[in-house]
């Protein structure tokens, strides 16, 4: 019954993070006096400080790790919750606002520059990083209607949520590999035409 209405939900979800999205460019873009001080995001002194940083891969593997999958445990714990539908459109809509904000304030802050600098940013790692979000907003929508509904072979049902539970926590493992050894050294290079 709820995989009838599962690709309702991931079209609606697509709503959700694009209203999120077009409320951050819009809030960055009338605030942009506000929030892009000389201390603000994307700050001439953080990207001079950024140049010449040298960043130890193997602490920040364990920072990168512990955030991501702290980021993780919320949505899966919650989901066993009757709040769980709710707090992932809480989530889409944050990570649109972020995304919003953060493309903004790096085109206003230097125009094509900052969409190289935030393509340097996301790579590689988002490209293991993103899917493993979704899959895991759909691990979490699975979880609240087989909670809701009455799910036939509850045994197989479990089995195949751990799985691909696991799967995504590999696939995050695998991109905060990516994001603590690789990334550092492409932004470092796209840094350099700042």
């Amino acid at each position: 019954m709820y995989r009838k209405t599962a690709n309702h939900f991931l079209s609606l979800w697509i709503y959700v993070f694009l209203g999120g999205f077009l409320l951050g460019v819009f809030i960055m873009n009338i605030g942009n006096e506000v929030l892009l001080t000389e201390e603000g995001i994307f700050a001439p002194a953080s990207i001079s400080r950024l140049q010449y940083l040298e960043i130890d891969g193997g602490k920040f593997f364990q920072y990168v790790l512990k955030k991501r999958m702290q980021g993780m445990l919320l949505p899966v714990l919650l989901s066993t919750t009757v709040i769980g539908n709710t707090v992932l459109y809480g989530c889409l809509s944050w990570q649109g606002l972020l995304a919003g904000m953060t493309i903004s304030a790096a085109v206003i802050r230097f125009g094509i520059k900052g969409l190289l600098l935030i393509l340097a940013g996301i790579f590689p790692h988002q490209l293991l990083l993103f899917p493993a979000m979704i899959m895991l907003f759909v691990w979490c929508y699975d979880n609240c209607q087989s909670r809701l509904f009455l799910v036939k072979g509850k045994s197989r049902q479990f089995i195949r949520q751990v799985i691909s539970l696991l799967w995504i926590g590999f696939m995050i493992l695998i991109g905060c590999i990516l994001e603590s050894y690789v990334n550092p050294m492409l932004v470092s290079d796209i840094l350099k035409i700042f």
